[in-house]
């Protein structure tokens, strides 16, 4: 039995389990990808919004050539920390339900080699939210050339594909795609893309759709998805939208589905949570953007790492209140 067990081997769940050496604990860290598996699944050109420093984890430097870190420095950085640090993580290895309350879990797992059941004192859930896309909810949506993540541009080279959405994800997929040699249009319900755009993205994409190399459908609602394009709900009534691709990019929600059945109380979407992030369930703690059900804009990497230390902090207090009442304090 380990003291604590995290469900996640993303930038947090990291940070938690780096608190709990820190703080003396036993742990072990379950994910069901690679290490760093979300930073491994955004777009391979993907630039960070925040700067290095936000994003650094245990007091380790993350060195970037730019102002702000590309995905693949910020892989590499998480994955090296792991290592240098002596992180006890499975990967491949995925938690698929979570019994029992403080002093003794019972966590089952799911790898190539068949179930496995692991014994805790306290289970820390980091599941973020990057594998769990929302949905339409329109025909057509489970369509083959439908997809729901963007990753480069290369196989869309020379087709026509419509990005649906107004967010940051959306607006660097079309720009990506364009520079990448596809027929790129933005279809977004709203009558411009969110202001919230990433600064030096919003600029470089409304003088794309200016100068016409990037077609933008704006106020426009999909009602439908078919093999030919979309069919659109706009002002002036429905239209059809011929593409050879789909990419919808809307958003994420929280992946909680483990929070849900281990009979966490929640407050409307969200997950009840004391200051320290304890759930209803006694010992078992929701930490980064799991916790916050489909307001993934309010939690990142930088304020989920102060989730992580409240909660191993609070778990410390309890399996050693004596010495490790007020431990060093690292980055």
């Amino acid at each position: 039995m380990v003291d604590v067990l995290v469900v996640g081997a993303g930038p947090v769940g990291l940070c938690a389990a780096l608190w709990a050496k820190r703080l003396g604990l036993s742990h072990l860290v379950l994910e069901r990808g690679t290490v760093a598996e979300t930073v491994y699944r955004f777009p391979r050109e993907m630039v960070f919004f925040s700067e290095a420093r936000n994003l650094e984890i245990g007091g380790h430097p993350l060195v970037s050539q730019g102002p702000k870190p590309t995905r693949r420095e910020a892989l590499l950085y998480y994955q090296r920390v792991a290592e240098r640090e002596g992180i006890n993580v499975r990967t491949y290895t995925e938690v698929v339900g979570i019994a029992g309350q403080e002093g003794g879990f019972g966590v089952l797992a799911r790898s190539r080699k068949g179930e496995e059941v692991f014994s805790a004192r306290y289970v820390v859930v980091a599941t973020g939210y990057f594998a769990n896309p929302n949905r339409l909810g329109v025909p057509g949506e489970e369509l083959p050339h439908v997809f729901h993540r963007y990753e480069e541009a290369a196989p869309f080279f020379g087709r026509k594909v419509a990005v649906v959405g107004g967010s940051n994800s959306a607006v660097e997929a079309a720009l990506d795609l364009y520079r990448g040699g596809a027929q790129v249009v933005l279809v977004h319900r709203g009558a411009r893309v969110r202001p919230s755009v990433k600064y030096w993205l919003l600029p470089d994409f409304e003088n794309r759709v200016k100068e016409g190399r990037i077609g933008a459908v704006m106020e426009a609602r999909v009602k439908a998805i078919t093999p030919e394009g979309l069919w659109l709900s706009r002002p002036g009534g429905e239209e059809f939208l011929e593409v050879d691709f789909v990419l919808v990019l809307i958003g994420y929600r929280a992946e909680d589905r483990l929070l849900k059945e281990a009979g966490v109380a929640y407050e409307g979407e969200k997950p009840w949570l004391s200051p320290e992030w304890e759930t209803s369930v006694p010992g078992l703690f929701a930490v980064g953007s799991c916790a916050y059900g489909p307001d993934t804009r309010s939690v990142f990497i930088e304020n989920g790492r102060e989730h992580a230390e409240r909660a191993l902090r609070a778990i410390a207090r309890r399996l050693n209140p004596l010495t490790r009442e007020a431990p060093p304090r690292y980055p």
